[in-house]
């Protein structure tokens, strides 16, 4: 169980890297294709307010030759809050506002809390995160070059610039649109070190009924 929580958030803060590096995107030659996409994919992006989706997470190990699978579920309210619960093989929930990180799992069965007031990596991953979808990536495009592979659904590579510091982590990231273009429907996430990082999302609902409780970082019972 501890070995499988250490990996989950491993690939957490990967996910929390690419969205952080995914707001400062650059549209490679900035081709005007590349450019209008990112400016409709932005006015998609910002017709919601808040969203849940269900989600599954492989983790593949490049030296030890295996998988790891989790299941969870992810909901955004903007501006500030994210919350990530894992149900699968371990329990696991991140809550994130503007204010702190706040993480509990089963193992401890206790609740951690994180200020981003005296941490200022945290609070750049929440300031990224809120650009991220808010859906104003083009104000931002200059850390990575890009590539369209499909146009229909869209699928997009990026890779990091030789200035970037995520390249001495991240080879690639490739991210796949849903058909209608309204948010993702898998994002994959190549290491330098040979291993690598898919999320697919599904069941995504805009804008459902609020429930406080699913920003409770504590586990309901």
């Amino acid at each position: 169980m501890k070995t499988n929580k250490i990996y989950f958030i491993s690939c957490l803060f990967t996910v929390f890297l690419f969205l952080c590096i995914a707001s400062t995107l650059t549209a490679g030659d900035e081709t005007a294709d590349i450019i209008e996409m990112l400016r409709r994919l932005g006015e998609n992006v910002s017709a919601f307010k808040s969203l849940k989706t269900n989600f599954v997470q492989e983790k593949d190990l490049a030296i030890f030759q295996n998988r790891i699978i989790m299941k969870g579920r992810i909901y955004l309210q903007k501006p500030n809050r994210m919350a990530w619960h894992v149900d699968e093989p371990v329990k696991y929930s991140v809550v994130i506002t503007d204010k702190s990180i706040r993480q509990w799992d089963e193992d401890t069965n206790r609740v951690q809390e994180i200020a981003l007031s005296g941490n200022p990596v945290f609070q750049n991953v929440l300031n990224q995160l809120t650009v991220w979808f808010s859906g104003d990536y083009i104000s931002l495009l200059k850390d990575y070059d890009a590539r369209i592979l499909k146009k229909a659904p869209l699928v997009f590579e990026f890779t990091p610039k030789g200035n970037n510091i995520a390249g001495k982590i991240i080879k690639s990231i490739t991210i796949s649109l849903r058909e209608d273009e309204k948010y993702l429907r898998q994002i994959k996430i190549l290491e330098l070190s040979g291993d690598s990082t898919t999320i697919t999302f599904k069941d995504t609902v805009f804008d459902p009924v609020p429930d406080s409780l699913d920003f409770e970082v504590k586990r309901r019972v």
